[in-house]
């Protein structure tokens, strides 16, 4: 239904609400509640009221009649970073559709999380602020908290009206908050659409605008300064691609492929040859990761368990680039005491880097195979956009140990779109 739709069935809804004998009749499901407590109101008042729900459910599930939820239990569910430090049950609000999922873009959710995209589900109460959390202030309105050991983006915070959001990914109840669709926000920021080519959804607005911003009153002056945010354009030239978390703590360079990039040697990844149904023994030591005739990187996505609990979020992105291409700002060649840089061993010879300071994932690498490093892609600050291309070439016949996904239709939707992108890149 269209906006203009919703409006006349909201003004013949009001019409009908301020005839006093009619009240009881109307075929509206709050009907109970508004006919004991709002008879005989201005029909504007119920047009505003019907226009809202509107909004609550397709628009902004952030806005909503806090007064209905007093009738809906909350929905419990348990959630745990990798490290299991900020373990706890939660409480959804319950007049907020899980099975929409609002996936952002924007350059701040980007720089945070280190992902192309993140994706919060709405608290019905402030959650436990644990002392293993460690919290990142975004803005004057929007905080973030991150766990200090395995660095998983957890909780925010809207200050404008009061909101708690939990990461989606760190949930572990099982069939809790399945998509069924998506609404993208804060798109205009990636330039060249980021994850939303490959995820199938709805634009919720056309400018670069955070969810965790939405229903605050912004200006016009300030809706011009997000819609024109390129702040990343004059800190690249053609040759080194840059890479920064939102603070700042954590910057680096990539270079593009050259001899020394094939150097290194690696088993297959699981984005390539799943490991569920083969090997992934590289005898033939075949190099993977170079990609278009050794002048790109392959970058894909990844749903493992690990990854979603070490992000906080549902879908990970990472570029597969050998560490001899990877320098700090000073030019000299990459070393895990960069700046903010805090690791984490998840297994056994496994690492993880975050930045201790905003919480963005960085890096993850392993003993098997130091030469090659997979480096988290909401980080890189492309002049083509988020999605990188002219350095990255993306897998899409697979994401990373899709069988393990929390959220399952999700993934689905995400291989869907891949599934569809390769065969317009075919075409072309």
């Amino acid at each position: 239904m269209t906006a203009r739709g919703d409006f006349k069935t909201a003004a013949r809804f009001a019409c009908k609400m301020t005839r006093p004998d009619s009240v009881r009749s109307i075929p509206h499901p709050d009907t109970q509640i508004i006919s004991k407590r709002l008879e005989r109101r201005p029909a504007s008042y119920f047009v505003f009221r019907f226009h809202s729900r509107h909004l609550v459910e397709f628009i902004n599930p952030l806005i909503r009649d806090a007064s209905m939820s007093l009738s809906v239990p909350p929905v419990t569910c348990s959630i745990s970073c990798l490290c299991g430090g900020t373990a706890q049950e939660i409480a959804l609000d319950p007049l907020v559709r899980p099975s929409l999922s609002q996936v952002c873009h924007c350059n701040s959710c980007r720089y945070t999380s280190g992902l192309l995209c993140s994706s919060y589900l709405v608290l019905n109460s402030p959650p436990i602020l644990s002392t293993n959390l460690k919290k990142y202030t975004q803005s004057n309105n929007v905080s973030r908290w991150f766990c200090a050991t395995c660095g998983a983006h957890v909780f925010a915070h809207a200050k404008h009206n009061n909101r708690y959001l939990v990461a989606a990914g760190l949930l572990t109840t099982p069939d809790i908050a399945q998509t069924e669709s998506v609404q993208h926000w804060g798109v205009k920021d990636t330039n060249d659409g980021g994850l939303t080519v490959f995820l199938a959804g709805s634009r919720a607005n056309e400018t670069g605008l955070c969810w965790l911003e939405a229903g605050k009153i912004i200006s016009e002056e300030r809706l011009q300064q997000i819609s024109s945010n390129r702040e990343d354009a004059g800190h690249l030239n053609s040759d080194r691609l840059h890479a920064r978390c939102h603070c700042g703590g954590i910057e680096f360079y990539v270079t593009a492929p050259d001899v020394s990039s094939s150097k290194a040697s690696s088993p297959w990844p699981d984005l390539l040859v799943p490991y569920h149904s083969a090997s992934p023994d590289n005898p033939q030591d075949v190099k993977w990761w170079l990609r278009a005739g050794n002048t790109k990187y392959l970058a894909g996505t990844c749903a493992c368990t690990s990854c979603r609990r070490a992000s906080g979020h549902p879908i990970q992105a990472w570029a597969f680039i050998p560490k001899s291409n990877i320098f700090k700002t000073n030019s000299s060649s990459l070393s895990f005491d960069l700046g903010t840089l805090q690791r984490y061993e998840s297994s056994l010879g496994i690492f993880r880097e975050f930045c201790n300071r905003c919480g963005a994932t960085v890096f993850w690498h392993c003993q098997e195979r130091p030469g090659v490093i997979d480096v988290s892609v909401g980080l890189l600050r492309s002049t083509s956009g988020a999605r990188a291309e002219e350095w990255l070439e993306w897998a899409t016949d697979r994401v990373s140990f899709s069988e393990d996904a929390h959220n399952k239709l999700l993934i689905r939707l995400l291989e869907t779109g891949l599934q569809a992108w390769k065969g317009k890149i075919s075409q072309t």
